[in-house]
């Protein structure tokens, strides 16, 4: 049997009431060949009887059950060890798609132009204890193929960001940069890894841009409050840490050295708000 196209990796912990719209999302795709890989991480809320049920129905689902609560690490690594595909979509079980034809654009794009390491758009902010929309994210400094310097100056000048749940990746790019080092990466990143892997891909390979919207994220205000998350400091440092990683890709260009502690106040000025701290 060939593999799909596309792995679409979901780890799910107690989101079954947001599962439907996630899967409903994934099912109306106009692209059909791919897979939908779930990992239910000892979820207590129903959530895998309602998995076997969408699994009953399409055979492009492959879930796994944790019997207990192990934590996003170990779900990641569950997830990108079954990756098949020569694509992948990684989304959280909370998120969702809104463009039915997000994964043939992307794929489309991605079989014409062998250099980008993905494909991306815009993708909303959710407030999930309201469902209004805050804000839109996924920018760049041009639509189509981004270079790695324009990508990288972009991001640094913090005119291009890009989101995970708009993307979709090479497979073998994307797990060399984060599967290969998935603990490591958990410890010194943590909730910044996703950030860090979209832009050290871009920062590398280049990345293909459309200005479209293509899904939606839920952000929980209890969880975005860094003061209650998280020290500063300790923020401060996973910056430091992303910052050493994507310096590693060795993207240069003239003015970088005066960009990056711009970047640096951007970033901890944003941190420093969302903890509710008045500056």
């Amino acid at each position: 049997m060939s593999s799909p196209r596309l792995s679409v990796l979901i780890a799910n912990y107690n989101h079954g009431h947001y599962l439907p719209k996630c899967l409903a999302g994934l099912q109306g795709q106009t692209f059909r060949d791919f897979e939908i890989l779930i990992t239910d991480d000892g979820s207590t809320d129903g959530s895998p009887a309602l998995i076997q049920e969408y699994a009953k129905k399409d055979s492009r689902f492959k879930p796994h059950y944790f019997p207990s609560n192990l934590g996003l690490v170990a779900a990641s690594a569950n997830l990108l060890g079954r990756v098949s595909g020569t694509y992948l979509y990684s989304g959280a079980a909370d998120d969702f798609v809104i463009s039915k034809d997000f994964f043939e654009k992307a794929v489309t794009a991605l079989d014409r132009d062998p250099r980008p390491a993905g494909f991306y758009g815009i993708n909303g902010i959710l407030q999930a204890e309201t469902d209004k929309l805050n804000m839109l994210c996924g920018t760049a400094e041009v639509e189509g193929y981004n270079t790695p310097l324009q990508c990288a100056e972009g991001f640094l000048k913090c005119r291009s960001i890009i989101t995970s749940p708009s993307c979709i990746w090479r497979s073998q790019p994307f797990l060399d940069c984060w599967a290969k080092d998935n603990e490591a990466l958990f410890a010194r990143l943590g909730p910044q890894i996703d950030f860090f892997v979209c832009h050290a891909l871009a920062f590398k390979h280049g990345m293909i841009y459309e200005k479209t919207p293509f899904a939606c994220q839920r952000v929980f205000a209890s969880k975005t409050n860094y003061s209650a998350n998280m020290h500063l400091w300790e923020t401060a440092s996973r910056y430091a840490e992303m910052e050493k990683g994507l310096r590693a890709t060795g993207v240069t260009y003239p003015g970088m050295e005066a960009d990056w502690p711009r970047w640096r106040a951007f970033w901890m000025t944003d941190t420093i708000r969302k903890s509710g701290v008045r500056l």
